[in-house]
């Protein structure tokens, strides 16, 4: 795949180079509570291992590097059965998931025949679910889920973004 470019970042495979960016970046604890199956502490052989099972992207599934020019690797945007991503904390607040997940999301629509997406999140991660709303994700139930990082079910609130509300209202 030819890396995506945005305003302000590209969005590419996967490498094992980008095993200790990762590694820092997912294995905060205030990124990774909030990443239902990342445990923690989060090692940089655990980032390898995860790096080694990542599959070429392809507009119906990908798991792609979230680089910003002149910094490097500071998160990761996926569609592996929903949207999810992450941005390294000192990252937050600057509008790169919402940058990264647009490009993906178009990039989704575009090359496949898709009715919708879902994604969710832990009922008190505002951040991500202002994301999910900025992008037209709508709520449509919650449902608890174990996380490795707290060790207990932690309520999802369950969202999608359909076709028709991606392509009807084009950000």
């Amino acid at each position: 795949m030819t890396p995506i470019a945005t305003e302000r970042l590209i969005l590419r495979e996967p490498s094992l180079a980008d095993a200790p960016c990762y590694a820092l970046g997912v294995g905060e604890y205030d990124v990774a509570r909030f990443l239902t199956p990342v445990p923690y502490p989060y090692t940089l052989g655990m980032a390898i291992d995860w790096l080694r099972r990542t599959e070429p992207a392809t507009p119906e599934r990908s798991t792609l590097i979230i680089e910003l020019p002149g910094k490097g690797l500071i998160g990761c945007v996926s569609l592996v059965g929903e949207l999810g991503f992450w941005i390294a904390r000192p990252h937050w607040n600057r509008g790169y998931g919402t940058e990264a997940a647009r490009a993906l999301l178009d990039w989704h629509f575009a090359g496949t025949d898709a009715q919708a997406v879902t994604s969710s999140a832990h009922h008190n991660n505002a951040a991500s679910l202002s994301v999910q709303k900025k992008l037209g994700f709508v709520p449509t139930g919650t449902e608890p889920r174990f996380s490795q990082t707290l060790q207990r079910d932690v309520d999802h609130v369950v969202t999608q973004l359909t076709r028709q509300a991606w392509t009807g209202g084009k950000r």
